[in-house]
């Protein structure tokens, strides 16, 4: 059940349905990792233009939907944040909790601040710029880089994200970062 919601954006969502969804979500996750012996560890959905990142403590989530350009990581942290002082503020009440959502209106403000009124997420998205043109005669040799840096190289306009990068390429979040590391290492690139 959704206790307390805050919209920021223009996307307009049923918080019952998502509410829904998610409880779902966890519950299969939790399901098949144990039937791997491993801890339920899922804290995102990736959907296309946008991701819903989730925290959770207890029996209580904290969720927010970003675009591909915000900085997960901030928001993750700020997610965190939420949800210990969410615990701290009504882990008590919600012990006995009998179903009224009212006092919890009263984490609004406490949500705008954390969040910066939803922009927290929006703060310095690295994206990487190519300084000089690689030649794909070095590329060839194999003395420096690989096709897959070149191609990586190539979306580095200074427009994208790494996550935007990944997706253009159809290579995996973790390889573009990998790749971006050894293109910063050897001034290719500026983040």
């Amino acid at each position: 059940m959704c206790l307390i919601s805050r919209n920021y954006g223009n996307v307009e969502l049923d918080e019952g349905l998502v509410g829904g969804f998610l409880t779902a979500l966890q519950q299969f996750s939790s399901e098949f990792s144990s039937q791997k012996g491993q801890p339920a560890i899922l804290r995102e959905v990736e959907m296309k233009g946008y991701t819903i990142v989730y925290e959770r403590q207890e029996n209580t989530m904290v969720v927010a939907s970003v675009d591909r350009s915000d900085n997960e990581k901030v928001l993750r942290d700020t997610l965190s944040k939420m949800i210990n002082i969410f615990h701290q503020r009504f882990g008590s009440y919600l012990k006995d909790w009998h179903g009224d959502l009212k006092p919890f209106k009263e984490f609004l403000p406490e949500i705008d601040k954390l969040t910066l009124d939803g922009k927290i997420a929006e703060l310095a998205v690295p994206k990487p710029l190519l300084k000089k043109k690689i030649s794909k005669t070095i590329v060839k040799m194999g003395m420096f880089l690989d096709e897959d840096c070149l191609k990586v190289a190539n979306h580095c306009d200074g427009t994208k994200s790494k996550e935007e990068i990944a997706e253009e390429t159809g290579f995996t979040i973790e390889k573009v970062g990998e790749m971006l590391e050894k293109l910063e290492k050897m001034g290719l690139i500026e983040m």
